[in-house]
């Protein structure tokens, strides 16, 4: 079988669960695939230059927002180790399309596997979805799961 690098870009969707699920099957097919699970999180912008008041209001929701992409990291690993497999998983900043292709590209990964419609499908249709910029930018096999 083919070793390969492989990312799974998720961000706690039905279909970020549904290609999770699809690449644990394709582990037990290839055990010398080794999985990394990438969660993105949304950048705080802006927050130095806010009043205190209004600056823990956002340290609240950014704790929040943190907290809500380890359970993401979590509940997406727990698909694999339910499956005896061993993956790591890690939580990034930023425009989740860019940030998965960096890292993809930094980490010199041979294969994405992700859900082809994550938690915001309105704003994808309006400006072009995550999966569909990874497609066309990421320098490796990009597989979509519905």
């Amino acid at each position: 079988m083919l070793k390969s690098k492989v990312l799974l870009p998720s961000d706690g969707s039905l279909t970020a669960t549904k290609a999770a699920a699809y690449a644990a099957r394709l582990m037990k097919i290839n055990p010398d695939i080794k999985l990394d699970i990438l969660v993105v999180l949304p950048e705080k912008e802006g927050l130095a230059e806010t009043k205190n008041k209004t600056k823990d209001m956002f340290e609240t929701i950014d704790g929040a927002i943190e907290a809500k992409g380890k359970d993401i990291l979590e509940r997406t690993i727990q698909v694999f180790t339910r499956e005896g497999q061993n993956v790591q998983g890690y939580i990034e900043k930023g425009a989740p399309a860019a940030v998965i292709i960096e890292f993809s590209r930094m980490g010199n990964y041979e294969h994405i596997i992700m859900g082809s419609r994550g938690v915001s499908e309105l704003r994808g249709t309006a400006i072009g979805s995550v999966s569909h910029q990874v497609i066309h930018q990421a320098n490796c096999r990009v597989t979509l799961v519905k």
